[in-house]
């Protein structure tokens, strides 16, 4: 596919079902690209330490054994993990770089994408190893994270279709913006879609932002939905097989409300296909 943009692809690995389509994606993406891929294994070392409850009097020592116990079981697993992702990058011929840390799962991981171009994790994550998700951990990193996101779900499908939403944010702005320049989906067929109660801006905004793709070479459909965002999204979705959802801030509400609302939440959990995301 040519030179890319982009050198760094950090992969949230848990050993769930979303961590391996997670995986999937990263591989196909680095391969195409020549990129690195850098597969991270968090030890979640405060929910460890939350399982245990209130320790009673004289139970001190019980507790800490505990810990020790449940922190040498989690970096066993988290070995293991990274032992299989290795292998597979081997195999394929992918460069990797291994990462394990300890401490809170959403912290390690902002603190790593520093360094990288963009994150590729679960919709899902179960950092702590236990049949429970990691509460919260990619809201935490939309909402402070660096990097663009792409939030898989768990299963893999080829990108060919992909909707890209917009708003006139700046989050918005910013998610097409990276969106472009990594280039990675740039082939694909591509429509603009924009949710708004007045059909004249709508096609100002949309002619603008079509104008913009163009100067990339891409030739997009445009789309004008009136309604509520999230449902239109959700039906266009549904009704014409998109592969990949792009989008930074979206709504009537303000960005810091779209990243911790109900709209993020509600097309992450009621959508069965990857998105693409930046604020």
């Amino acid at each position: 596919m040519g030179n890319s943009d982009f050198g760094k692809i950090l992969l949230g690995l848990d050993g769930s079902s979303y961590a391996e389509a997670a995986k999937a994606y990263a591989c196909e993406i680095a391969l195409a690209y020549d990129a690195t891929i850098t597969g991270v294994a968090i030890i979640d070392l405060p929910g460890i330490q939350s399982m245990g409850g209130p320790v009673p009097l004289g139970g001190a020592h019980y507790e800490v054994q505990r810990e020790e116990h449940l922190l040498e079981e989690t970096q066993e697993k988290a070995k293991a993990i990274l032992d299989e992702f290795s292998q597979t990058c081997k195999s394929r011929k992918i460069k990797s770089v291994l990462h394990a840390d300890t401490g809170s799962p959403f912290s390690e991981i902002i603190e790593e994408s520093k360094f990288h171009d963009f994150t590729v994790i679960g919709k899902k994550t179960f950092f702590g190893y236990t049949d429970h998700e990691t509460f919260g951990t990619l809201e935490k990193i939309l909402k402070n994270g660096l990097t663009p996101v792409l939030a898989v779900p768990d299963s893999v499908r080829k990108i060919e279709k992909v909707l890209v939403t917009y708003d006139n944010s700046i989050p918005a702005a910013k998610a097409v913006h990276m969106f472009l320049l990594l280039g990675i989906w740039n082939a694909c067929d591509i429509t603009l879609l924009t949710v708004s109660d007045s059909n004249e801006d709508a096609e100002r905004l949309l002619t603008d932002l079509g104008d913009f793709f163009q100067s990339y070479g891409i030739q997009t459909n445009l789309v004008t939905r009136s309604g509520y965002p999230d449902a239109e999204i959700k039906t266009y979705i549904s009704e014409n097989e998109i592969d990949l959802l792009v989008m930074g801030a979206y709504g009537r509400k303000s960005v810091r409300e779209f990243f911790v609302g109900s709209v993020t939440q509600h097309l992450i959990q009621e959508t069965d296909i990857p998105l693409f995301l930046y604020h």
